[in-house]
């Protein structure tokens, strides 16, 4: 179907014409095809038009039908494209942003949770991209199946991963983010027993704070994690509590 709309698309103005005399000579021709075969047939005045139409008519209607149906799929081909990560499926940084923004804003309790997989550059430069593409895509999926009904997540780009736990406390926080700093398998062209780990940012989130304060503090936490032997889980309100009882 796409190559027949990129032919039959007009390619500047006498592309247009042509295109124009071709589908008006086909309603002629199928015309004359109608008169020449049926027009000696005793028909009634209602089914000599009806099938008039369904003759001639018909391809053209059929035509456009399916033009249309083209049409809303590419349409919605490219809404997903410019909400989706193209590569694991999961919300892109804009959409993970509007939808966790959203249930923040909601109410309620809800933790914020920053994740970044552990010497991810080592495998790709080990490995090579494909192997490194099979790795995110493992990541994605361990983090969807883990997930409940109202959270949200997202690839926030390269090997960044977020995820916006609404209505839970900091116990069920830490349950659910002690789960992605486990070893994740994945499989390479040639390694078909590879693991990687996540290290996770946590904040709390805060009616006085927003989502972009709260990514900040997330980040700090992450960095943290990451600073103090990764594939862990570190609260930025812990962190934060720490350095006022050491003060």
């Amino acid at each position: 179907m796409d190559r027949l709309m990129q032919w039959l698309a007009p390619k500047g103005a006498m592309g247009f014409v042509l295109r124009l005399i071709g589908l008006i000579s086909f309603v002629a021709a199928a015309n004359v095809a109608f008169g020449v075969f049926l027009d000696d047939h005793p028909l009634h005045e209602l089914s000599y038009y009806f099938l008039h139409a369904t003759l001639v008519g018909g391809p053209l209607i059929a035509f456009f039908l399916a033009v249309s149906t083209f049409q809303i799929r590419l349409q919605r081909r490219l809404w997903l494209l410019s909400r989706k990560d193209g590569l694991t499926g999961l919300d892109n940084r804009r959409t993970f942003f509007d939808r966790a923004d959203k249930r923040r804003k909601q109410g309620g309790r809800g933790v914020l949770l920053m994740l970044d997989a552990d010497r991810f550059k080592n495998i790709n430069d080990t490995y090579g991209h494909q192997t490194g593409d099979s790795c995110l895509k493992a990541i994605a999926y361990l983090l969807q199946r883990n997930l409940r009904d109202g959270d949200v997540i997202g690839r926030i780009g390269g090997e960044e991963f977020a995820i916006y736990l609404q209505d839970a406390t900091v116990e069920q926080a830490r349950v659910i983010g002690t789960r992605f700093t486990i070893p994740i398998p994945f499989k390479g062209d040639n390694s078909p027993h590879l693991t990687i780990t996540l290290s996770i940012g946590a904040v709390i989130a805060n009616p006085q704070k927003t989502l972009d304060e709260m990514f900040i503090s997330a980040d700090k936490a992450l960095y943290h994690a990451k600073e103090n032997g990764r594939a862990q889980m570190i609260f930025w309100d812990e962190l934060r509590a720490a350095d006022r009882v050491r003060i």
